[in-house]
């Protein structure tokens, strides 16, 4: 695990959540505080929100492996984990958010960068192949 301080002013910023995400966190919050105190003096206060049962830092290979085999499992992509950044750039962008909260819910300095993480997904370009056929039939219709 390294902590350290964000890239750019734009990578210190708060982060939004939907309501559903919210009570999850809230549940493994209430999980967590049951765990630190059956723990006791054992267990090290790290300020994490997911750690190992002690309260140290999961070390990263180990989530790596647990996020694809949960993916395989899913019949997802199995992607590496820092591409999840990608699929949210992606996914906001196919949900219609607005380019500029996309920009800074990823805390991307400027819009380029921002471009540069969002995929055309498949069906983008079977929707953008759609719209031009049905563009040029009708105006081969004379319409």
């Amino acid at each position: 695990m390294t902590e350290g301080k964000p890239k750019s002013r734009a990578g210190q910023r708060k982060i939004w959540l939907d309501a559903g995400t919210v009570a999850l966190l809230r549940e493994h919050r209430r999980t967590q505080i049951a765990a630190r105190m059956r723990a006791g003096a054992a267990r090290q206060d790290n300020d994490l929100i997911f750690c190992r049962a002690d309260g140290t830092p999961y070390r990263p290979d180990p989530v790596s492996r647990r996020f694809k085999a949960i993916a395989k499992a899913a019949g997802l992509p199995v992607i590496k984990l820092h591409e999840g950044r990608h699929s949210a750039a992606s996914l906001a962008r196919d949900a219609a958010v607005d380019p500029e909260i996309r920009r800074k819910t990823l805390g991307h300095a400027d819009a380029a960068m921002t471009s540069h993480y969002t995929h055309i997904e498949a069906e983008a370009h079977r929707q953008a192949a759609e719209a031009v056929a049905a563009y040029v039939a009708k105006a081969g219709n004379g319409a």
